[in-house]
């Protein structure tokens, strides 16, 4: 009976190793299996990442573009301006020349005074603005061409524009020539 007995247990020993055996590759099998779900879903993650930040991407690039064409057409539009600077200066002049003459030039005069006006309306729309002449002399905004001592001005005060100066939508296109009082 003893080596019935151990026989037995030989056998059982035997099926429990084979069990032990065929266990291991069904656990072999599932850990790959989970780890094809991890790649899969960091495949995903990556995926995901990249279509936000080409998404991101996309949006900026239409934020720039937008950008570029308003510059564009502001720097087009402020190119027009400056342009039409001379004009304006001369209709000036044309109505200081009107000033001290006869009634058939004062017709004349008030022609011009009219199509001044409407020009100026006009570009004022659009973002034109006068540089302040009546403040002290400031380098970014004034170009200093002469100096004068003056008793009644304070020392680097405006005593007389030569030509006027603009702004564009905030942006200086032309600086105002000016004469400073200097003490």
């Amino acid at each position: 009976m003893a080596s019935e007995e151990q026989k037995n247990e030989e056998v059982m020993e035997e099926e429990v190793q084979n069990q032990e055996e065929e266990a291991l590759p069904e656990v072999e099998e599932t850990q790959p299996e989970e780890e094809v779900v991890k790649e899969t879903a960091k495949e995903d993650e990556d995926v995901l990442n990249r279509l936000i930040r080409l998404q991101a991407d996309f949006e900026n690039y239409k934020k720039r573009t937008q950008k570029e064409k308003t510059e564009i057409s502001q720097f087009a539009a402020e190119r027009f301006a400056t342009k039409l600077l001379p004009v304006l200066d001369n209709l000036e002049r044309a109505q200081a020349s009107f000033a001290d003459s006869g009634d058939e030039a004062k017709t004349y005069a008030d022609g011009v005074q009219m199509v001044f006006k409407q020009l100026m309306t006009v570009l004022t729309e659009e973002g034109l603005e006068e540089v302040d002449c009546d403040c002290s002399f400031d380098p970014n905004l004034h170009h200093g061409v002469a100096t004068e001592d003056h008793p009644d001005k304070e020392d680097q005060d405006i005593l007389e524009v030569f030509q006027k100066g603009y702004c564009f939508k905030g942006k200086l296109i032309r600086p105002a020539m000016v004469k400073i009082c200097n003490k």
